[in-house]
């Protein structure tokens, strides 16, 4: 049985923890072992590092880093490596194998792991952690976008196509080092405490962050509803503890606003292309249409992408339904490519800018490509996270109770690039500020690049940096959105809109 194509993971807390969900899949600590014994984990560089990137994941839930000689130091020993991507948990096995290579082949990868399940990994937690560490086996040995998950948590949680979410309200990026609040949701706990965008995470529920993989953090700050999470920040020279209750939150997913002046302009945000999203974009742009804007900004910041058709629907009103939004190839080369149009009327012909963030990935880069590729808008912003392949997925051979999604292939734009690990560069680049995401090619050891071929150049829809300055900008901290006003009066600009 499969599943249908599957983009991009949707950040919804579920109604019950992600431990009981893979403890209802029954999975046992063989499936794990099968793959960490000697003749595996030393076979070659890859497998190495394979078995090291399951080993550490499992030893970071716990925050615990692990030494070549096989010892368990506490992270808040200051004994550990810096965790914050899979790239920089193992680059010190990667050095092991390189630097120490018979020393390294001899090491027990098997000894460690039974040294966690022994005195760390409780016995309700014991099939998560074999999904993590199989999780973490694969994203190094094959591909860092294929995995396992509980068929019922896909079933009940991901494929869930609302903008519900249940959270203390802060979502986190890095900026030197640290990890640091990007954005309070409004109306959350931690809007309502005080929590502010830039405050840096010290501590979570008294668990030092830092060197933490930014999905671990994240994982520590989501919960069940009405559960507690304590964060300890620092502003400035302040130290602020705050426990959160966590609260289920309806983020809007389409925000409209029309900003006055001698030429006058709309701002649409979309926060994720979920099931709808095309009615309520075209809703949006029919109101707008009636408020007689001179152009649109148009705000993919963020969006982590979600239901392919939508974005497909959503960029034909812009561009009409008689052209290629974008098409799939397979790495199955029997398989034959695909082409997909959106087969809405384009209801929308003044200019447009679209603004971009290291946030915006997956639905939302195709968007945002086919409508630059497409002659129809201009990017303004950061390059994208680069988030270009698509998963299907299947029972698992080993386990019903558990899905594999594998990655079959990639999404092309119609200039035939993919936005996959390279992600979309904007033709203006804005920096919003200090606070970054990794994105795909700094996240992991072996992150996936799409073959392209017979790409077509782009036609620059900006003529020069002077055009920034034919709009005066008002006080606005978006610095971004500032410029992409501007933007939208170059005259090449227009001219694209047409």
């Amino acid at each position: 049985m499969y599943w249908s194509r599957h983009q991009q993971q949707v950040s919804v807390a579920p109604a019950k923890s992600v431990d009981s969900y893979w403890a209802d899949t029954g999975l046992q600590a063989e499936s794990l072992e099968d793959l960490l014994g000697p003749e595996t984990c030393a076979s070659s560089e890859r497998y190495f590092l394979a078995c090291a990137n399951a080993i550490v994941s499992v030893a970071n839930r716990y925050n615990l880093t692990i030494e070549t000689d096989g010892t368990l130091h506490s992270v808040s020993e200051g004994l550990s490596q810096d965790f914050s991507s899979e790239k920089k948990q193992i680059l010190i096995w990667k050095q092991f194998f390189t630097e120490r290579n018979a020393e390294a082949t001899r090491f027990s990868f098997m000894n460690v792991w039974k040294n966690l399940k022994e005195n760390h990994i409780s016995a309700d937690q014991n099939s998560l952690m074999v999904g993590v560490g199989l999780n973490g086996f694969i994203s190094v040995f094959r591909d860092p976008h294929t995995y396992l998950m509980p068929v019922a948590m896909f079933k009940e949680v991901v494929s869930r196509a609302d903008n519900r979410l249940t959270t203390a309200g802060v979502q986190v990026g890095r900026a030197d080092g640290e990890y640091v609040i990007r954005k309070v949701l409004v109306g959350s706990a931690a809007d309502i405490a005080g929590l502010k965008r830039g405050d840096v995470i010290l501590k979570i529920d008294g668990k030092p962050v830092q060197s933490l993989l930014q999905a671990r953090v994240n994982e520590l700050l989501k919960g069940s509803e009405g559960s507690k999470v304590t964060i300890l920040v620092s502003r400035g020279e302040q130290k602020i503890r705050k426990k959160l209750k966590r609260t289920e939150l309806v983020v809007a997913t389409l925000t409209t606003q029309v900003i006055d002046g001698l030429k006058p302009i709309a701002v649409i945000g979309l926060n994720k292309f979920a099931r709808g999203s095309c009615d309520k974009m075209k809703e949006a742009l029919e109101t707008v249409n009636k408020a007689q804007v001179r152009g649109l900004l148009f705000d993919l910041r963020d969006n982590p992408g979600g239901q392919m058709e939508e974005a497909a629907c959503v960029a034909s009103l812009f561009v009409g339904g008689n052209k290629k939004i974008f098409d799939i190839r397979y790495l199955d080369a029997s398989k034959k490519s695909e082409e997909y149009f959106g087969g809405e009327p384009k209801i929308f012909d003044k200019p447009v800018a679209v603004l971009i963030n290291a946030g915006s990935a997956s639905a939302a880069e195709i968007v945002a490509g086919a409508l630059r590729d497409l002659n129809r808008a201009v990017l303004v912003g950061e390059r994208t996270f680069g988030k270009g392949s698509f998963q299907e997925g299947e029972y698992w051979t080993q386990n019903k109770k558990i899905a594999l999604f594998e990655t079959k292939g990639f999404y092309y734009l119609p200039s035939g690039r993919s936005p996959q690990m390279k992600g979309l560069e904007p033709d203006v680049a804005v920096k919003f500020d200090h606070i970054s995401m990794d994105r795909e090619a700094d996240q992991f050891v072996n992150p996936l690049l799409a073959p392209e071929r017979q790409v077509r150049s782009l036609r620059s829809l900006i003529s020069s940096k002077d055009c920034l300055d034919m709009e005066d900008v008002t006080a606005n901290e978006d610095v971004q959105l500032s410029k992409a006003r501007q933007i939208l009066f170059c005259s090449k600009a227009i001219a694209g809109a047409n």
